[in-house]
């Protein structure tokens, strides 16, 4: 493996320079950076072997241990590591049209689908091992601050997903400035965090959450993505002390509605999608820890962090700023790449703090009147027998520019004439659904999030979508 010389605007690729410092866990090992960086120099080499260079590596791998050393090879051997939140051969197919020099990087336990390998190179991600019998690096390999180590995809929730550059100053930034405002909210355990999450490497938000906080903030990584309640409990449950769990609204709700027993947590970190209060009451008296949420999208990282328990209002990370232009919010500086408009409607309140009005799209016009997607999704959800749901606006697509408002429910006591019913005592007529699907589950992707490919799927394959239309 060579290595670059260190120069004043370089940095290393494992932020703290310790090439002993314990990265990753399993109930079998724990692995250095040290043993990171060994992995990673065979893939380097690997790549290096091919016919062509490729310049983009598609990081599918689903271990924690595998993506990091395909995060690192990219970093070393100067390709850019493209993370797409969907790993369906559609998505995949589509990021090829942009992105043609690239290879696919595949765990040893990955099943690749046969329609994204047939049109797609793909190279095996070596297996960790220890450093005991073998030659490990003595030096920690440095690269330039502002070179761009990966392309982070949105996830389709409002619209086609689109590619941002992360730069490794700006991650290290980032990294950094969350754990400042974590440990701001709620004192910090004084040992590293073992962290497990339920989300994917791949999102922003665990690209985030779990990855930099292991290479750059001192976290020390748990290699399961457990998904069910039993097994992210279990798997809680072998981590060693002091624990912090990643997780999503739709994951936590599944979590405490089990029943099951759950260990102790010092520290729960939630974001994706808005978390209701007393969920966050619940989870903090069932983990006996802090609960806090993340605020911010692809675009930007990670900008905000409130404890929902303590304070409605959120707080700016450290070096992040808003600047306000009528309705719209601009965020920028910081670990922020280019100033990025918000989608979101801010209420601006002093001292770096503020009131989340909701999505600037998901405002709702209708004859003449207003609503928005929230409320009628809380009005949806607070029906009794209704276990979970959501509105959504089929309009916004052109396939379906005629259709009124739409919703997916889960409630299987429950008709859906007796849903809307029951909306039509809360609710304008002009907002009730039509159609309203009924499913056995919310058809989410690996974040808790619904996708609006996923929803106007549903909505096609409704036998009776045209005739609730047209009653």
């Amino acid at each position: 493996m060579t290595h670059s010389n260190r120069v004043p605007d370089q940095l290393p690729v494992l932020a703290d320079d310790r090439l002993d410092r314990t990265i990753l866990h399993s109930t079998e090992h724990d692995w250095t950076a040290a043993d990171l960086l060994v992995a990673a120099g065979v893939l380097v080499d690997r790549l290096r072997d091919l016919p062509e260079r490729p310049r983009y590596l598609i990081n599918l791998a689903a271990r924690r241990d595998d993506f990091l050393v395909g995060l690192l090879a990219g970093m070393i051997g100067n390709h850019i590591n493209l993370m797409p939140a969907s790993q369906t051969p559609g998505a995949i197919n589509d990021l090829l049209e942009s992105h043609p020099d690239t290879v696919l990087l595949r765990g040893a336990g990955d099943v690749i689908d046969s329609r994204i390998a047939a049109h797609l190179p793909h190279v095996p991600i070596p297996r960790l091992q220890g450093t005991s019998g073998f030659d490990g690096p003595d030096v920690m390999p440095h690269i330039a601050a502002d070179t761009v180590v990966a392309r982070v995809f949105t996830s389709g929730s409002t619209g086609r997903p689109c590619g941002h550059d992360k730069t490794w100053g700006r991650l290290i930034a980032n990294a950094h400035a969350a754990r400042e405002a974590l440990d701001q909210l709620s004192s910090p355990a004084g040992e590293p965090l073992h962290v497990l999450g339920t989300v994917p490497s791949q999102h922003m938000y665990g690209f985030e959450s779990l990855i930099l906080a292991a290479v750059c903030g001192g976290a020390i990584l748990s290699i399961d993505q457990p998904f069910f309640p039993t097994d992210i409990a279990d798997a809680l449950s072998r981590l060693p002390a002091p624990r912090m769990l990643v997780t999503t609204p739709y994951h936590l709700h599944h979590l405490l509605a089990s029943g099951i027993e759950l260990p102790a947590c010092e520290r729960v970190l939630c974001a994706t999608a808005p978390l209701e209060p007393a969920l966050a009451r619940r989870a903090e008296q069932a983990f006996g820890g802090a609960l806090h949420e993340i605020y911010g999208c692809t675009e930007t990282g990670q900008i905000a962090v409130r404890r929902p328990t303590r304070d409605a209002a959120w707080s700016l990370m450290p070096g992040i700023e808003f600047r306000h232009e009528g309705d719209s919010t601009i965020a920028q500086s910081g670990h922020i790449e280019t100033p990025i408009r918000l989608g979101d409607r801010i209420e601006p309140l002093q001292g770096r703090r503020f009131h989340l009005l909701g999505r600037e799209s998901n405002q709702v016009n209708i004859a003449g009147k207003r609503s928005s997607i929230e409320f009628l999704n809380a009005k949806l959800q607070d029906i009794d027998g209704v276990v979970e749901g959501l509105f959504f606006d089929p309009a916004m697509d052109k396939a379906h520019a005629n259709t009124r408002l739409a919703a997916i429910v889960c409630a299987p006591d429950l008709t859906a004439d007796e849903v809307r019913e029951a909306l039509r005592a809360e609710v304008d007529p002009v907002f009730l659904p039509r159609p309203l699907l009924l499913v056995d589950r919310l058809p989410v992707n690996a974040t808790g999030k619904v996708t609006r490919e996923n929803l106007h799927r549903l909505l096609d394959a409704a036998p009776d979508t045209r005739q609730e239309e047209a009653s």
